[in-house]
């Protein structure tokens, strides 16, 4: 059986025998579609259930190894109830086992699997740091949540654990040995930050992780990891501590806990500064009319009835107008832009929300710059995401790109802002009821065609939400193809 790329990953061929090749009972059910390289003693596939149609995170673990780490009687009974014991709790970011037994010399482990990238693949961006943060936080919490309820994760070795499509850190391929610690899942914590700031890895007891794509992180003379913001000054002095105080077990990061507080402290101090920022720029792009707060208790302008049909004639009329000239959209599509173009202005009371990741939505194809989503809202317009460059504009069978903006909880959004530096650009405002609902499934609330520069787009009424669809249906063309970036997305509302 040949193991094909998976997520760009080449498969693993070993030379020679290969010690834990399938056995017949893998072989029959799960068809292997990539592997990831690992420790001696265990293989990581990702493969398909032929029975149940699904794909999964399959863990084949030598049981000599088992044993050799557990020397009380029934050794794979108890690493069995270990393993699956990580299951119950896990906000998302422990994959769920949903089968394991002892296979002659070998026990196999089957887990849901999780779309996304490894950590090589992700730390190969240099993502800034804030978003190695994010990535890290939940799993951080997962981890401590299990910790209470006495399981161990083992996080060991950077390709047991992966990147999600919403950018956070999974553990994918769950195994517990009997000689994991509570502490060495911490120092695997400090790990995996450290391996996204600045993409190797500074653990030494998980053996060989170049093959996994990170080489050994840099040591001093004593032996000590250089701590990232000695290599990277970008990188801030409080987040290069949180990872080397994580991986030297330093009083007062003992804990998964304390590195879920501490990274929270962290972020809770990046979203203030980007509260900040939202609200300085959203001012600045505001007409001057927004800005000017009624007086208290002021009636509403009066107008009377047939005023106000004339008004709402014209507006219409102009709208439909405008688009069923410069647009050969479905009906439905045209009329969602009708209402866009006679939506109310903002609220000047709104505050800004902050999301708390992006990713790249694109139902046919791999992500357009997948790695590189969370640029669209990091505060920082200087920074950008930008899709594929296209040599024709978006067809019929390739109907649009966007980005996927999640909120840690429900907001009533009123008004989305967009930085751009290409305009012509068709964007739509859409709902999501889940975080990859098929594009038939979300609402647009708004729609709008990108100017230079920032471009307001008013939600029709106010929508309580934990996801926003910022789908591109059309690309800004040049002569060299067609491409959209967006430098920076805002969202204005309330909290639902």
């Amino acid at each position: 059986m040949t193991a094909t790329p998976v997520s760009g990953v080449p498969p693993h061929s070993p030379q020679g025998p290969d010690p834990l090749a399938p056995g017949m009972l893998v072989a029959t059910r799960y068809r292997l579609l990539g592997r990831f390289a690992g420790p001696h003693w265990v293989q990581w596939w990702h493969a398909h259930d032929t029975e149940l149609c699904r794909d999964v995170a399959l863990s084949l673990i030598d049981s000599a190894q088992v044993r050799a780490t557990d020397t009380r009687p029934d050794p794979v009974a108890r690493f069995c109830r270990n393993t699956t014991g990580t299951s119950f709790s896990h906000e998302g970011r422990i994959a769920q086992v949903y089968d394991i037994a002892a296979v002659g010399d070998r026990i196999a482990v089957v887990a849901e699997w999780t779309p996304g990238w490894r950590v090589a693949d992700v730390a190969r961006t240099v993502p800034r740091p804030l978003d190695a943060a994010r990535t890290v936080r939940h799993l951080a919490a997962a981890t401590a949540d299990a910790h209470h309820f006495g399981a161990r994760l083992s996080l060991d070795h950077p390709n047991r654990v992966r990147i999600s499509r919403e950018g956070l850190a999974v553990l994918a391929f769950p195994a517990t040995l009997a000689d994991g610690t509570a502490a060495d899942d911490v120092a695997g914590l400090g790990a995996l930050l450290y391996a996204l700031l600045l993409g190797t890895w500074p653990l030494s007891s998980s053996g060989e992780t170049r093959a996994a794509g990170l080489p050994p992180a840099g040591r001093r003379g004593d032996g000590s990891v250089v701590p990232p913001h000695r290599v990277r000054p970008a990188i801030p002095r409080r987040l290069s501590d949180v990872a080397m105080n994580a991986l030297a077990r330093r009083p007062g990061m003992v804990t998964a806990q304390a590195v879920v507080d501490a990274l929270d402290r962290i972020l809770a101090d990046a979203r203030a500064r980007t509260a900040s920022a939202f609200a300085s720029t959203t001012k600045r792009a505001r007409p001057a009319s927004v800005n000017r707060p009624p007086r208290p208790n002021a009636p509403l302008p009066a107008l009377s009835g047939a005023l106000a049909l004339i008004v709402a004639l014209g507006a219409a009329g102009w709208a439909a107008g405008a688009t069923f000239t410069a647009s050969d959209a479905p009906p439905a599509a045209v009329a969602d832009s009708m209402l866009s173009q006679i939506a109310p202005v903002p609220d000047p009371f709104q505050t800004p929300l902050t999301p708390s990741s992006a990713a790249v939505y694109s139902p046919l194809r791999f992500p357009d710059n997948g790695a590189t989503a969370s640029l669209a809202v990091d505060a920082n317009p200087a920074t950008s995401w930008a899709t594929d460059r296209y040599p024709q504009q978006l067809s019929a069978t390739k109907r649009g790109v966007g980005l996927i903006v999640s909120f840690p909880e429900p907001v009533d959004l009123r008004t989305v802002w967009i930085d751009s530096p290409t305009p012509g650009t068709t964007v739509e405002i859409r709902t999501a009821p889940v975080a990859w609902a098929n594009i038939e499934r979300t609402q647009v609330i708004g729609a709008a065609t990108l100017g230079d520069g920032v471009t307001e787009i008013v939600a029709r009424t106010p929508t309580p939400t934990r996801r926003v669809l910022i789908w591109i249906s059309g690309l800004s063309g040049g002569e060299s193809g067609f491409q959209s970036r967006l430098s920076e997305i805002g969202f204005l509302g309330s909290g639902a």
